[in-house]
């Protein structure tokens, strides 16, 4: 699947779904979307319906750690705003790697070859690189642009949606 051709692929297979839909049933053809094993078009489209998830995960917990931050510690983010925004990332981190991994080895991509403990960890490695990776963007954009907090936090999705993607079938979730 390339992504240049990835929107046409995914109207294509769109078209095939609602024809199949009211060919058997829609419940029957959404059985077989719904399979890790389905084409790859349609566990990228999952993959990003997943990930659009975990963005709402990880944008709750960061206003959470906002709110507790600011309410029960008496944070003044002016004037730390890279280390509070840093410490809300790493804190929206965690739980949002947990969601991901299970609705991702539930819905996306097919068991690999490692056993569940070594795919969760590798999972997570996976996701503290590109996470690392978001932590370093996110102290650039601070320290030199003057974009808003929530673009920093929507550069350090982006970033992670991408790596992770690749590294999820390619090692992870690879049979």
């Amino acid at each position: 699947m390339s992504l240049v051709r990835y929107p046409f692929d995914a109207l294509r297979d769109a078209a095939a779904l609602w024809s199949d839909g009211r060919k058997r049933g829609f419940k029957s053809a959404f059985s077989e979307v719904l399979r890790p094993d389905a084409p790859g078009t349609w566990q990228f489209t999952k993959y990003l319906l997943i990930g659009g998830l975990s963005v709402f995960v990880f944008l709750g917990f960061c206003l959470l750690f906002r709110w507790m931050a600011i309410h029960l510690l008496g944070a003044s983010y002016e004037s730390a705003r890279l280390f509070w925004n840093l410490c809300e990332i790493t804190a929206g981190f965690i739980p949002t790697n947990a969601f991901t991994y299970s609705t991702n080895r539930r819905w996306v991509f097919v068991a690999g070859k490692h056993a569940p403990r070594k795919e969760f960890v590798l999972f997570t490695a996976a996701a503290a690189v590109s996470f690392a990776a978001g932590q370093l963007a996110a102290w650039y954009l601070i320290t030199y642009s003057p974009v808003s907090d929530l673009l920093v936090k929507l550069g350090v999705i982006v970033i992670s949606t991408l790596v992770n993607f690749v590294f999820r079938k390619l090692v992870v979730f690879h049979s």
